[in-house]
């Protein structure tokens, strides 16, 4: 690609457009490989399911013609994607192949909350070689489907709901059976909190200057933050009602006078 685009500066369009049909002879050859490359998979992966059947009836562990069901199907799509990557071998090209494997994987689909690459956002769009996202001070991230592919991804969005984790630091003079009721107190009165999953309040960790509490509660996945931004303000208001202290570090200055 940057060989193409440089030619077509220079204006030498004849090595341009034979760059470009190189190119795309490629990427035909790509998708014909594909194409068979799936055809021929099912074919073997039929023939290999009905041996394993037999193999069943026989006697065998029916976990077991599972596994080696699906270690075949990973082994033979692995060698096809060797295979298209080798291929196409450019960037962007590989892109091509990353935007296949996320279609055919659905590791997220558009309308996903996803952290990958560094940044998190909603799918906006799902392309050949890149993919969209909206983060949630309105930008717009473009990441290459390559790298998707190849890396770790979290799904936010993949389970309909999600647990709402919270440190609360107490004095170690507070009454940690008061804080806990306080608490509890907290997510009965908020009609997002799930009330169908228990609510969990533990001693974390003791820290330098706190007793750590962790809160936990369900929410939706859309109230997530609604529920996680509006428990931190009635946690302040509530422990200032009723006595609890949240520490902060404190630095004492001792001066010395001795001339």
């Amino acid at each position: 690609m940057k060989e193409f685009l440089q030619c077509l500066s220079r204006g030498d369009l004849t090595t341009a457009m034979a760059l470009f049909a190189a190119v795309a002879v490629r990427i035909l050859f790509a998708v014909f490989l594909w194409w068979l490359g799936r055809k021929v998979i099912r074919k073997l992966l039929t023939l290999l399911e009905r041996g394993l059947a037999v193999r069943q009836q026989k006697g065998m562990d029916a976990g077991l013609a599972k596994f080696l069901a699906s270690l075949c199907k990973v082994g033979m799509y692995t060698i096809l994607f060797v295979m298209l990557f080798e291929l196409l071998g450019q960037g962007s090209l590989s892109n091509f192949a990353g935007g296949v494997l996320i279609l055919l994987t659905k590791p997220f689909v558009v309308g996903d909350y996803i952290v990958a690459s560094g940044m998190e956002g909603t799918v906006r769009e799902i392309g050949i070689c890149y993919t969209r996202l909206l983060t949630p001070d309105n930008r717009t991230v473009i990441l290459p489907n390559g790298s998707l592919a190849n890396s770790n991804l979290i799904n936010v969005s993949a389970q309909p709901e999600r647990r709402v984790d919270i440190i609360v630091p107490i004095s170690y003079e507070d009454d940690i059976r008061g804080v806990r009721e306080m608490l509890l107190s907290l997510a009965n009165s908020n009609d997002k909190v799930l009330s169908n999953r228990p609510y969990e309040v533990y001693v974390k960790e003791f820290g330098e200057s706190s007793v750590n509490m962790v809160f936990r509660v369900w929410v939706k996945k859309e109230n997530y933050w609604p529920v996680y931004f509006g428990l931190m303000e009635d946690i302040k208001y509530a422990m200032q009602e009723r006595g609890f202290t949240i520490p902060f570090t404190q630095v004492d200055i001792h001066l010395d006078k001795t001339p």
